[in-house]
């Protein structure tokens, strides 16, 4: 994991919500086209550390202007809320803040592209997967270590929840479930 400074350190002990642009963060940002519809890969690794986040009380919520029922039916697995460019009023941001009475330095943002760059520079935090474009990559508090669709959410969510202290207890107990 990388070595964050004391500043961005000190801004994760403080986050409350991650959000995660879906095409090219959560997933490779290919999309496979077929007679039933489009189909995403989502890769596992984001999965048990999205569920350990959900359990420490970290909310996340998934964004992207494509409306498939791939990814509600991924989002439903999690209990994660997925939001529709097109359902947000235009906002993002003021959508959460009403919502979940969460403000924008207490948000992360996690986008790899071009259209991901005001909600990056909005935020408290912005966070781009390794592969992302130069320009989120330059305004990228943060760049993973990972590619898109190669872990970014798990990565994330870690790197908040060791910032929060919560990282030890919540990961221990879900892994000792797989302890005989």
């Amino acid at each position: 994991m990388k070595k964050l400074s004391k500043e961005i350190n000190k801004k994760l002990k403080g986050v409350k919500l991650v959000v995660f642009d879906v095409d090219g963060v959560l997933t490779d940002g290919r999309i496979y086209l077929s007679e039933v519809g489009e189909i995403k890969v989502f890769n596992t690794k984001d999965s048990f550390r999205t569920e350990i986040a959900l359990k420490s009380g970290l909310k996340i919520v998934w964004f992207t202007g494509r409306k498939t029922p791939m990814v509600v039916a991924r989002a439903k697995q999690f209990e994660v809320e997925v939001l529709f460019k097109q359902d947000t009023g235009g906002s993002l941001l003021a959508y959460i803040k009403e919502k979940y009475n969460i403000d924008a330095e207490n948000i992360v943002y996690v986008g790899d592209d071009w259209s991901d760059l005001y909600l990056m520079r909005q935020a408290g935090l912005s966070a781009a997967p390794n592969n992302a474009t130069p320009e989120n990559r330059e305004v990228a508090d943060i760049v993973t270590e990972t590619d898109g669709g190669q872990g970014v959410a798990g990565e994330i969510v870690e790197m908040v929840m060791r910032a929060q202290g919560t990282w030890e207890k919540y990961s221990k107990e879900y892994i000792n479930k797989f302890v005989f």
